[in-house]
């Protein structure tokens, strides 16, 4: 009879293929969500701004009310997939985005938008998920560069909301505007719920080999291999878990605090680039006077126009950037990817820092600026799973990824009129510079499997404490001691 076999290498032999390919459609749709939150509202609230007459005050708070969505939501979402399950967190969060995006075409006025945006923060939170459920059914060889493949859906959203502005913002309206950058989570949800299996790794971990096993084989037939297992080896009990055991485990708290400090620049950088943008590139708007803007909706038209071409160009850089990390992410490492390429975002954060430069040097400052965050952050999406154990590792990376939501809120402020464009693109240059350093001083993972982590500082059940001494190594070279 055959032996049972880990998860691990159950994954292996089934390799890459139908299965894996169909995982990344479903989660990138949703992906490209997350990516045009931002780009939309940088359109919708210039657009608002001259039609509704609102304050720059006003203007910030629709895009902030997201990010405390996020900031919300991240942490619920995390327990959801780590307690009850990564497919119910990923297909619940989709829909939420999905209803309320929308459900953002039938606003009509500032605090009606501001709630509904908020609620749409919330459920984009619940991203990562998907992008955790895609790593757990990947074997390790290779597994850095098809989890890029998903970078490149983040780009797609990033271009789609710059097309479909340039279709139909000027013409047709915010509100044509915003059901169309809502269709991408539609078809995600639509298709999660008729594809989108429970990941088997979490599975395993929950004792729940049975239909672990159920799944695998289903993938193998799948992907053409003739392969059939009979029954996946248990995994011993992990106790902890969660929030608590990232806090107080030494080896994990030193993982996350220089994760977050990555994150926080990744979300403060990239988003504050992002919505920057459209106001470097905005060639002219109509503002109307303070009594004006009581009666515009009524009395008044109101346009705004924007370069588009310069703003897709320096949108299109990020499939530049993507490329660069696929390159790099397996043979240069994880590490080395993340402080080049966030070194590279804070030089040119600087330079954009300078509106009234010739227009071809900051269209090509921006376009490198969105290459270099998009390259550094895609090695980050790739990095932080692979840092952390499977009973924590949804938890961990909606956490880090509110942190990245705590910095996007603060680059509202940034790019508002708070501040000077030369004092926005310093500080941004300077976090991003912070996060270089702090990606070079964690673990790198190139190439190891994500069964190692499942024993980082964890106690099983039936067995001895394989907490870490201070001469172990971080993170993924530590193993059990019998």
């Amino acid at each position: 009879s055959q032996l049972p076999v880990t998860i691990e290498d159950a994954i292996e032999e089934v390799k890459v293929g139908r299965t894996q390919w169909i995982l990344l459609v479903i989660c990138g749709l949703t992906f490209m969500s997350d990516a045009a939150e931002v780009t939309f509202l940088s359109f919708v609230t210039e657009q608002l701004r001259c039609e509704w007459g609102l304050t720059s005050a006003q203007e910030t708070s629709i895009t902030q009310a997201v990010f405390v969505g996020m900031i919300c939501g991240a942490p619920v979402w995390g327990w959801v997939a780590d307690k009850v399950g990564r497919r119910t967190a990923f297909l619940v969060s989709s829909v939420i985005i999905c209803a309320f995006g929308f459900g953002t075409a039938l606003t009509q006025g500032f605090y009606s938008l501001v709630t509904v945006r908020a609620i749409v923060g919330f459920g984009v939170s619940g991203l990562p998920v998907g992008f955790d459920i895609l790593a757990e059914a990947l074997p390790t060889s290779g597994r850095g560069a098809f989890l890029l493949y998903i970078e490149y859906f983040w780009t797609l959203g990033s271009i789609f909301v710059n097309v479909c502005a340039w279709l139909v913002l000027e013409t047709r309206g915010w509100q044509l505007f915003t059901m169309l950058a809502a269709l991408p989570t539609l078809i995600a949800s639509i298709a999660g719920y008729i594809a989108l299996p429970e990941s088997p790794r979490w599975l395993v971990e929950e004792g729940r080999q049975e239909e672990a096993l159920k799944i695998v084989n289903q993938w193998a037939k799948a992907n053409g291999s003739k392969r059939r297992f009979k029954a996946l080896a248990a995994e011993p009990h992990s106790e902890g878990g969660g929030i608590s055991e990232m806090c107080t485990n030494r080896k994990l708290r030193r993982t996350t605090i220089l994760m977050a400090i990555v994150w926080f620049a990744f979300g403060l950088a990239y988003y504050g680039v992002v919505s920057l943008l459209p106001r470097i590139f905005r060639e002219q708007a109509v503002e109307p006077s303070a009594d004006a803007a009581r009666l515009l909706g009524e009395h008044k038209s109101c346009t705004i126009s924007f370069n588009f071409k310069d703003i897709s160009i320096s949108s299109a850089a990020e499939i530049l950037g993507v490329v660069f990390a696929v390159f790099m992410i397996d043979s240069v490492g994880r590490t080395w990817t993340q402080g080049v390429f966030y070194t590279l975002g804070a030089a040119m954060a600087v330079i954009l820092g300078f509106r009234h430069i010739d227009m071809n040097i900051l269209t090509v400052a921006a376009s490198v600026a969105r290459l270099a965050e998009m390259a550094a952050s895609c090695a980050t999406w790739v990095h932080t799973p692979e840092l952390f154990p499977t009973r924590v590792r949804a938890q961990a990376h909606t956490v880090l990824n509110l942190v990245s939501k705590v910095g996007a809120f603060l680059a509202q402020y940034l790019i508002s009129d708070a501040f000077s464009q030369v004092a926005c693109g310093g500080m941004m240059a300077a976090v991003s510079f912070a996060a270089g350093i702090a990606a070079i001083f964690l673990t790198e993972t190139a190439g190891k499997d994500l069964s190692e982590m499942s024993d980082v500082g964890s106690t099983k059940a039936g067995g001895s404490n394989s907490s870490l001494s201070d001469s172990d190594e971080d993170g993924a070279d530590v193993t059990d001691q019998e």
